[in-house]
């Protein structure tokens, strides 16, 4: 049975659109595996956290945008574990990400935060990421000839679908040395 980590990035922690958007697509994993949501906005980074990282069979990144760029508890978060890099803890465990917006913003944020998932050993799936705004959901109820251009609610579905079969692979990745000694390190002299 599949161990689905859920990371909530958002500084709303269990309350907000964030804590919602989780609550809607908990559902999809029943009888596929256990899912462990954590709100970061009220767990700090530790031996349970990291735990709960490392026997994960793939983790969820769900966040909103705030100013350009993802929540501050997932950015403390990916700090703090700057010693998970390139470990067995990650190398090749799956990911997906979720992405919210009121208006602009989110692409860039998706598109970044993958990129910095993948460095730390992550894989990222096809398909495994999407931005949903309110301008989306606003646009949506229009019923556009233009919807099928914009990412919507239903696309979760595929998005968590590619997540569950990237859960299934057993790859033996190779990765580059990192200094493990201490990240933290002052350099600058």
């Amino acid at each position: 049975m599949k161990k689905i980590l859920i990371l909530n990035g958002s500084p709303s922690g269990n309350k907000g659109n964030c804590a919602l958007w989780i609550k809607a697509i908990e559902p999809f994993f029943k009888g596929q595996g256990s899912v462990d949501v954590v709100h970061l906005a009220k767990t700090s980074y530790g031996p349970a956290l990291r735990k709960k990282i490392e026997n994960s069979s793939g983790v969820i990144f769900v966040t909103g945008t705030y100013w350009d760029s993802w929540g501050s508890p997932l950015q403390k978060l990916l700090e703090d574990m700057t010693d998970l890099e390139a470990s067995v803890a990650l190398m090749g465990k799956p990911c997906a990400v979720f992405v919210l917006m009121h208006s602009v913003g989110g692409k860039s944020v998706l598109s970044r935060l993958q990129g910095v998932l993948s460095t730390m050993g992550f894989l990222i799936p096809p398909m495994s990421g999407m931005v949903y705004s309110l301008v989306s959901d606003i646009a949506l109820k229009s019923k556009s000839t233009h919807a099928k251009d914009f990412w919507q609610k239903e696309d979760v579905e595929l998005i968590l679908e590619n997540f569950l079969k990237a859960c299934d692979l057993k790859i033996n990745w190779s990765t580059w040395p990192v200094d493990k000694k201490d990240p933290k390190r002052q350099w600058l002299k």
